[in-house]
């Protein structure tokens, strides 16, 4: 039951096999009204990315249809079905997002794609072993569960923010930071709108995903991230919202509020192969066959790479976080604000999340390459430290598929 109004949130993302699993999550969470999902390169070439949004959202109408007629599945009690058809029926009706089209490569680095995990298509290839998945003509496809903007990402942002009470919708970036960004060096004004950006991104005290140094939503576009954790200079977490109205009422530009989830926490949000099937596969729905088919590829590809037998949830566990912020449940997570900056100019260090742990370092350095250390002027960035792994899980599984789940332990598999 909706105690509350939803909170409206912008989803930027980059479909994807985790994004996808991400994304079926804040659709069929009540707390979320997803006001735009906005798209970007990454994982794959942003016509891939656009294709997976489309084929995620036309299995979402399979699965109605399909829960309509379906007989109970043998572990639900049989006087019990007609109440969980229910919740199965309307678990994605809280949100009617615009879908808006954005960048395809980083603002100045390389082009770099996630494909060597997730695939050409960034679903593991299903367009080419299972092709049906995508609706014909999937270019312009129609559906009733979203609309598709005829401004690019950017310009979606920026509207978004602009017909919307300032300081009350939040940003969840699951990939490159390359639309955030361009919003913000188009119109820094509009754009300090926004209440919250919770993003997925870096690594922090720990090795990267895609280089020694670097996670790769960081690497892929590091001028991005660099751009929005220096615009957090001088971010007050005490400032109240009255005080922010007064300033921006003043035509001042606010500095942002960014929260940074780091993959060495994220890392630990983890999903067993044994136990997906178990709980996902024997299903058989259209949704569930569908995610099957996405996530045994990435089941091998992390066997492959780490010798694991499942699944670390990144973004899901980003959209999950989101919610626990916005909810105020502190108790979930721990986090401390910090001087943190992105490398964008290494060679070898690109996309590298460096942090000014320094005792004493608030005096202003005489020398001039010193400055960009200087304390008096420091960013001001929330990373999170640790996320309790354990209540997501077990609620990824009932919001998303209304499937009670336990397990003991479910940190690095076991």
């Amino acid at each position: 039951m909706v105690s509350h109004s939803p909170f409206p949130v912008i989803i930027d993302t980059d479909p994807g096999i985790d994004d996808a699993l991400a994304l079926y999550l804040a659709l069929s969470s009540y707390q979320l009204d997803i006001k735009a999902i906005t798209l970007v390169f990454g994982n794959t070439e942003i016509t891939h990315v656009t294709r997976n949004l489309v084929t995620l959202f036309d299995v979402i109408d399979k699965e109605i249809e399909y829960q309509k007629s379906a007989s109970p599945p043998k572990q639900i009690d049989p006087q019990q079905w007609n109440k969980e058809r229910n919740i199965l029926l309307n678990r994605f009706e809280w949100s009617n997002p615009i879908v808006a089209i954005g960048a395809d490569k980083p603002i100045k680095a390389a082009e770099c794609f996630g494909i060597n995990f997730h695939g050409l298509d960034g679903f593991g290839q299903i367009h080419m072993t299972h092709p049906h998945y995508a609706p014909e003509n999937w270019e312009n496809f129609k559906s009733d569960r979203y609309t598709m903007s005829s401004r690019n990402a950017v310009d979606e942002i920026l509207y978004q923010l602009q017909n919307s009470p300032p300081f009350t919708i939040t940003i969840i970036g699951l990939g490159p930071l390359t639309n955030l960004a361009l919003a913000y060096e188009k119109d820094k004004y509009t754009f300090s709108r926004v209440k919250h950006i919770i993003c997925l991104g870096g690594s922090i005290d720990s090795f990267g995903n895609v280089t020694p140094c670097a996670e790769f939503n960081f690497f892929a576009d590091p001028d991005a991230a660099n751009i929005l954790t220096e615009a957090t200079k001088g971010y007050s977490p005490s400032e109240t919202v009255q005080s922010k109205v007064e300033r921006f009422k003043r035509k001042e530009i606010l500095p942002l509020y960014l929260t940074v989830l780091p993959i060495n926490v994220s890392t630990n949000i983890f999903l067993s192969s044994a136990d997906f099937t178990k709980y996902i596969t024997s299903l058989n729905t259209p949704l569930s066959i569908f995610i099957s088919a996405f996530i045994d590829h990435a089941f091998k590809k992390t066997q492959e790479f780490c010798g694991v037998h499942g699944l670390e949830l990144h973004d899901p566990s980003a959209i999950a976080l989101a919610i626990d912020m916005l909810l105020n449940n502190s108790q979930s997570y721990t986090s401390e604000f910090v001087d943190m900056k992105v490398e964008n100019q290494g060679i070898y260090t690109r996309g590298m999340v460096i942090i000014d742990r320094r005792p004493g370092s608030n005096e202003e350095p005489i020398q001039e390459a010193l400055k960009i250390w200087s304390g008096v002027n420091a960013n001001n960035v929330e990373v999170i430290k640790s996320y309790n792994g354990k209540s997501f899980v077990d609620n990824f599984f009932k919001i998303t598929f209304n499937v009670n789940y336990s397990e003991v332990n479910i940190e690095n598999g076991k």
